[in-house]
């Protein structure tokens, strides 16, 4: 066949290609006859740039099928003539789309390489919005796949989702559905694979399958998904035990072996074969036979033999030191460990640092080998070690939900090193591993709050500014980033907790005697007080009856308290609201007391349990003659517990021994101790009941309160929502757009305090969990306004010289955690970490009454008596326990005349505020 034959065969193909009617066969067949031309041809170059454009219809996506043929067409592109304007475009997105295929379809690729590369692009094609989506996607698609290949699932399930956008530009062709359908479906097994729950893996794999078997023939699907196929039946057989157990284990593994790759694979695959057939052998660590355990370890050995250079490597070092660990727990030796803890070591050395996902397995195991051989110094070091890789993945997620599953471990692994810390009185360092698993996704934001400063810093400029270009959402770059961080020491400790020392001058700053964590019990371990002194050695007490599960006082407190977020309407469908029942401490709750009971009951339970044994056993040596300030860090769910309202049994409450806070974690309360000061002055911000269109009951006492406070305290401060009348402020309705204003008003005369008296809400839908207060629509006539967690993160994170110094949420279940009580993500929270020095949060529902009464004697505390914030809250819950207590000079009478009921001094009516800051 001639020049011209070829050359009309592919014209005719350019042709169709331009009409949309070419597939991968076609495709494969145009550049094949192409590479036939004499390789200087001039047609050669233009047949593969008309063919490119015509595929990507000038720089869109390419069908999926044709997509692999994209890096060959543009290996035979030479010269394009100058007055092709529209070639670049067209370029940027082939080769894109050539990186996310190659990426994709386990094609050997230079991914950092291909990074910096789709990074230029970007910046390239800035102005061409379908070009520049393309590239995006194809960055989040390399960065996914880099991290996935060391292991992290997370990275490989947000890979999936960053084909989501090029598959939208290809609009609905039958076959973008399939594909479509088919990450769904990849996606949800990526999540459970996450989980950890083998059935829901095994189900959703299958599922996954059958997806893929769907996809058209010429996807590149069907090999990648056939070998992981057999890969995924391997280990479900050795979860359920179902390799044979009749015939020699060596012999079985040999099989495994050679079903899943033969000696024309490449070295990776070979490597990863015997690799899985010892994961068989292992049962996932559990096999107790003897010989089945050596068998594994002969596989691991013969994987390791292989030599090095491959991605296989790592994961055949950490597999022989599990299979030596594991043979001598079933033996009852210490033979091999010196032998498993050389390749863990090894394994660290080429994991270069906590963004490996293997690491908090590997030091962990190297931990418990330490502690086997007695050495619990070295065991705590490398537990310390271990928990460095949660903060990294809490630093590089984005998105809450996936960081809640990426540092699920947090907490367990902390209070087992804590544990052992403990056991070798290593008091210091259990501080240390408990800080570790403490609000993580709150370090996070604090963290990356002035990070291009910190880049400039540290001399990466270039990182700066893609930073400010990109966002923070770009995983790729946030691994980058946080990377560069790390390696320059451009913030403090990046991964580590803070010392003792660290926390001692937090104190001082803070003018409280002691950090304290409360540790909960575990049924066979008991509960633990671990106490950080600002002056003095740190110390521990055993708490023999901190425990939650199974103690009936506290269970039923927790039972109530989640009642009680509905306000005893369970079944009402508007957002968590506070109304005031009759009598809010008879309340009902859900085992036919009520909440007020329960919290009785509660009172004493908390001074039995740790409050007891902690002012009477060690404050009344450490403070004697004095009250003491104590910060307390409780864990899990004892962070629900209002600590300050413990009981003696002469009927005496804690906050009348000594002054109490909160925090989230050491970490955070020596960030917020380090911030200057910002004294309060007389103006701000006031919202008081803003009119929620129905979405909310009225809060009568509330606007009572607010407009008190405003003119008893904060004449110059601005006033939104309704006055006591009802009638709406001049100065605003109280929306959430007027709160966010606010906020990110840097401007001296904003003004630094905020009170808001108002409805707040805790709600659950699709199983994620949100907290917002709720406010007046942001348009008349529209949706009730809400300023939630997330977004009171965010708007004072764009404005980091705001300085804020106090900020009141007299509304409900306002420091009530939405990402788990260790994490203690609440909108209290959220404005601390934004930087806001000191804030009053709520446990649950307050009573609106006494609410207001216990507001205004707070603020007369703050402002008229200039004591500090912590200071005038214990002052304010002091007032009201008190039978003869006074009003205040200039207290409104119709605010005094609701503290004439003695319930005032029930504990759901005072109790239910905590501080936390400064």
């Amino acid at each position: 066949m001639g020049i011209e034959d070829v050359l009309a065969r592919c014209r005719a193909t350019a042709d169709r290609a331009a009409a949309g009617g070419v597939g991968s066969a076609e495709v494969g067949s145009f550049v094949a006859d192409l590479r036939s031309l004499p390789a200087h041809h001039p047609e050669r170059s233009r047949l593969a740039v008309t063919m490119v454009i015509a595929l990507t219809k000038g720089g869109g996506p390419a069908p999926i099928e044709v997509a692999g043929h994209l890096g060959d067409l543009l290996g035979l592109v030479e010269r394009v003539p100058a007055s092709l304007a529209i070639w670049p475009q067209v370029r940027a997105s082939a080769r894109a789309q050539e990186l996310m295929h190659a990426a994709v379809g386990d094609v050997p690729v230079d991914l950092p390489a291909a990074e910096r590369e789709l990074a230029e692009l970007a910046e390239a094609m800035w102005d061409v919005p379908v070009v520049k989506s393309m590239v995006e996607s194809a960055k989040r698609v390399i960065s996914s796949v880099a991290a996935g290949q060391t292991g992290d699932g997370q990275a490989m399930a947000n890979m999936l989702g960053s084909l989501n956008p090029m598959l939208d530009m290809l609009g609905d062709d039958p076959k973008v559905r399939g594909f479509r359908s088919f990450v769904e479906v990849a996606q949800r097994a990526m999540a459970a694979q996450r989980s950890g729950d083998m059935d829901e893996i095994t189900r959703a794999f299958r599922e996954m399958q059958r997806a893929a078997a769907e996809l058209p023939a010429d996807s590149g699907m069907h090999e990648v998904l056939e070998r992981a196929s057999a890969e995924f039946d391997v280990l479900v057989s050795a979860y359920k035990g179902e390799v044979p157990l009749d015939r020699d284990p060596v012999a079985a593994a040999d099989d495994i072996a050679r079903s899943l790759a033969t000696d024309d694979d490449p070295l990776a695959e070979r490597v990863k074969a015997r690799l899985l057939a010892a994961s068989a052998l292992m049962r996932g660590g559990e096999e107790t036979d003897l010989t089945r355990v050596d068998a594994a370890v002969d596989q691991y050995r013969a994987a390791l033999a292989m030599g090095e250079g491959h991605a296989q490597y790592e994961f055949a070092l950490t597999g022989l030191a599990v299979a030596l660990y594991r043979r001598s727990e079933v033996a009852g030796t210490t033979d091999g460990l010196d032998e498993a803890e050389g390749h863990l070591v090894r394994a660290l050395e080429l994991f270069g640092g906590p963004q490996h996902p293997q690491w908090t397995l590997v030091n962990g195991l190297l931990a418990n080998i330490r502690q086997r051989l007695g050495d619990l110094a070295a065991s705590g070091e490398f537990g310390m070690a271990a928990q460095r890789s949660y903060a990294w993945r809490a630093l590089l997620e984005p998105d809450p939900a996936d960081a809640r599953i990426a540092i699920r471990d947090a907490v367990r692994d902390a209070t087992e090193l804590a544990r052992t810390c403990l056991r070798a009185n290593n008091i210091a360092d259990a501080l240390r591993a408990l800080d570790t698993c403490r609000g993580l996704m709150l370090f996070a934001e604090v963290e990356l709050r002035d990070v291009r400063e910190k880049l400039v810093a540290a001399g990466r400029a270039d990182l700066a500014d893609r930073w400010v270009r990109e966002g923070r959402d770009s995983e790729g770059l946030r691994r980058e980033v946080v990377a560069a961080l790390v390696d320059a020491g451009a913030t403090r400790n990046l991964l580590d907790p803070p010392s003792l020392a660290d926390i001692r001058r937090a104190l001082a700053d803070a003018e409280a005697d002691a950090l304290v964590y409360l540790v909960p019990g575990d049924g066979l371990t008991p509960g633990a007080a671990v106490i950080a002194p600002r002056e003095g050695p740190p110390a521990w007490m055993a708490l023999q009856h901190l425990v939650v599960e199974g103690d009936a006082d506290i269970e039923r407190y927790l039972a109530a308290l989640a009642h009680r977020s509905r306000e005893g309407e369970p079944n009402r469908t508007v957002p968590a609201l506070e109304t005031e029942p009759a009598d809010a401490a008879r309340e009902i709750a859900p085992d036919g007391g009520s909440f007020g009971d329960s919290v009785d009951a509660l009172c004493d339970w908390a001074w039995r349990a740790a409050m007891g044994p902690l002012l009477e056993r060690y404050f009344a040596r450490t403070a004697a003659g004095r009250v003491p300030r104590v910060v307390l860090v409780p864990m899990g769910d004892l962070a629900r517990v209002p600590w300050q309202a413990a009981r003696r049994g002469d009927g005496t409450y804690a906050v009348e021994l000594a002054a109490f806070s909160q925090a989230v974690s050491a970490r955070l309360f020596c960030d917020n101790a380090a911030r200057r000061p910002v004294k309060p002055g007389s103006t701000g911000l006031v919202v008081g009941d803003p009119d929620t269109k129905g979405a909310a009951v009225g809060l009568d006492a509330a606007r009572e309160e607010a407009y008190a406070i405003r003119q008893a305290f904060y004449r110059s401060a601005r006033y939104v929502g309704r006055r006591p009348d009802g009638s709406t402020s001049p100065s605003g309705r109280g929306t959430a757009a007027e709160v966010r204003e606010w906020l990110a008003d840097a401007a001296p005369h904003a003004g630094t305090t905020l009170h808001l008296a108002c409805h707040g809400s805790y709600t659950t839908k699709d199983g994620k969990v949100t907290a917002a207060l709720l406010l007046a629509p942001d348009q008349p006539g529209g949706a009730p306004g809400e300023l939630g967690t997330d977004e009171i993160v965010r708007v004072l994170r764009a404005v980091p010289e705001r300085r804020i110094g106090l900020v009141v949420m007299a509304a409900c279940h306002t420091g009530r955690s939405i990402h788990g009580y260790d994490e203690a993500y609440s909108l209290g929270t959220a404005f601390l970490a934004g930087g806001v020095r000191t804030v009053l949060s709520t446990q649950w529902a307050i009573p609106d009454k006494a609410t207001s009464a216990l507001m205004y004697v707070f603020h007369h505390h703050l402002r008229v008596d200039r004591m500090a914030p912590w200071e005038a809250l214990r002052a304010a819950q002091m007032w009201m326990l008190q039978e003869d207590r006074v009003p205040p000079p200039g207290m409104p009478e119709r605010l005094w005349s609701v503290t004439a009921d003695h319930d005032h001094a029930h504990v759901v009516a005072w109790a239910g505020f905590v501080h936390g800051g400064q």
